[in-house]
């Protein structure tokens, strides 16, 4: 069986709009139009982190980042925000892409996102083609307050013992997060995690306004997993490495944001 791990992400800032002042139905909203659904939630009082049938949604006072895999449509959820908070209150929206596996068993392509997009945002295409394909649609400011992102590792063909086991049977989401072990790297993390049936894992962790996720497809056609952070390369370099021994990957990269001249520019090591 073949599942799309590889992630497609929205992030969108707005002005004059208090998005934690949101009920729960708006974003129970958001996430069907994406074709996903919201499991579970923590916050504290700078984020709202809401864990999903398909990974993640974030959301700060100001900004929101949606990620979702799978064939999810993506660029209906932001469709569905253009129109329930109007365009004039929104300062940036950022629709991004990953290269997919299998392309072909998607929805859509980035092209004929880029399109419904256009229609309703003077926005920009960036493509990148270096040692990991992608395609960006931005609109708006692209700054430091906006852009909290730093880095995506994702690691690909993952060949260790464990890895083996979370393909071969349901594994507790506690043995999980037992060999993952987060909280050895990071003090003070509120987490919140699932372990999918027959497969897959996701864990959304935050304190104060930084956040870091992890997606997990343990699919012997695709075995994926991405870990997404606020938190620097610095910060993260422990926690990488042991994960890199627990899962021993065939093939790995990190994306890196950054912010010039309110230009995005993402780095693929």
């Amino acid at each position: 069986m073949f599942y799309e791990g590889t992630e497609k992400r929205l992030l969108l800032a707005t002005k004059e709009v208090n998005l934690l002042a949101l009920d729960e139905l708006f974003w129970q909203t958001l996430v069907t139009h994406s074709g996903a659904e919201i499991l579970s939630c923590i916050e504290n009082t700078d984020i709202k982190a809401y864990l999903l049938s398909e990974s993640s949604l974030f959301v700060w006072k100001n900004k929101l980042l949606l990620i979702t895999c799978g064939n999810t449509q993506l660029v209906k959820a932001a469709l569905f925000l253009q129109q329930a908070l109007t365009k004039e209150t929104i300062s940036t929206l950022i629709f991004q892409r990953h290269q997919a596996l299998k392309p072909e068993c998607q929805s859509s392509n980035f092209e004929q996102d880029n399109l419904l997009l256009k229609r309703y945002f003077n926005g920009h295409q960036q493509h990148w083609n270096d040692k990991y394909q992608g395609d960006l649609f931005v609109f708006g400011e692209c700054s430091d307050k906006t852009i909290i992102t730093q880095n995506i590792y994702m690691f690909h063909g993952l060949q260790s013992d464990f890895s083996c086991s979370l393909q071969n049977k349901h594994v507790p989401k506690e043995q999980i997060l037992s060999a993952i072990k987060i909280d050895d790297f990071f003090e003070g993390l509120t987490i919140d995690h699932f372990s999918f049936k027959p497969k897959g894992y996701s864990l959304n962790a935050i304190r104060d306004q930084d956040y870091l996720t992890i997606h997990l497809t343990p699919e012997k056609l695709s075995t994926y997993i991405s870990i997404e952070s606020s938190y620097s390369d610095q910060d993260c370099a422990a926690f990488i490495t042991h994960l890199k021994q627990l899962f021993l990957p065939s093939r790995e990269k990190r994306m890196h944001f950054q912010t010039a001249s309110n230009n995005l520019k993402i780095d693929i090591f």
